[in-house]
């Protein structure tokens, strides 16, 4: 019956409906107004409810919340801080998952650790082209394309503070370059999915700046 209204209704809801009959007889009737009431309540517990109660398949109460494929959206914040991660503001539910997946808070100070971070910003193929130690062992050049850039990559701008902050070694330095147009085609990942020959590649990409 309850499937009949139009909308969800939790397992809270569904119980106290159950435990007030047989004064839902007449409800469909009348438009369902006393379901209506049931669920403003049982909405209030359903969350706490979500947590506290055993899983479909006996997964102990309280498990949830540590459980990287059960817990909901808003519990990954909380579940993010055991592997000490703290997610930039405004990134969507599944690369929250796929950044504590990834234990990204783990890598700080690794080239991925920072091409991952400045990869949340881009848009499209979020291609990074990183320079490492360049233009002395406490520096580095990362290069990105007009295209996938955001509009902002000035050193108080959010992509900026955010490497700072949770990928970059301390200590070191690093410019941004702004490639115009689009990145190229040919990268490292694709030379190798089409198994160019060693000849290929010598004949093409003589210096690391021809692929670049």
């Amino acid at each position: 019956m309850i499937a009949d209204t139009g909308w969800p209704v939790g397992d809270i809801t569904e119980r106290v409906y159950d435990n007030v009959y047989p004064l839902s007889l007449e409800d469909q009737r009348l438009g369902w107004p006393l379901l209506t009431f049931c669920n403003a309540l049982g909405e209030m517990f359903q969350d706490i409810a979500d947590v506290i109660q055993d899983g479909p398949n006996g997964e102990p109460g309280w498990s949830r919340i540590l459980d990287i494929n059960r817990t909901k959206d808003k519990g990954l914040p909380y579940l993010a801080q055991f592997i000490g991660l703290i997610f930039y503001q405004g990134i969507d539910a599944a690369t929250q998952r796929q950044q504590i997946r990834d234990r990204i808070s783990w890598q700080r100070g690794t080239p991925n650790s920072i091409v991952s971070a400045i990869g949340l910003f881009l848009t499209g193929t979020k291609t990074v082209q990183m320079l490492e130690r360049n233009p002395d062992a406490y520096a580095f050049q990362v290069t990105i394309w007009a295209s996938e850039a955001p509009a902002d990559v000035s050193p108080t701008s959010a992509l900026v503070r955010y490497v700072n902050q949770f990928a970059k070694p301390a200590g070191l330095i690093w410019t941004i370059t702004v490639n115009p147009g689009t990145p190229p085609a040919t990268t490292y990942t694709a030379i190798y999915t089409r198994n160019d020959l060693y000849s290929t590649i010598y004949n093409n990409f003589q210096t690391y700046n021809d692929i670049r």
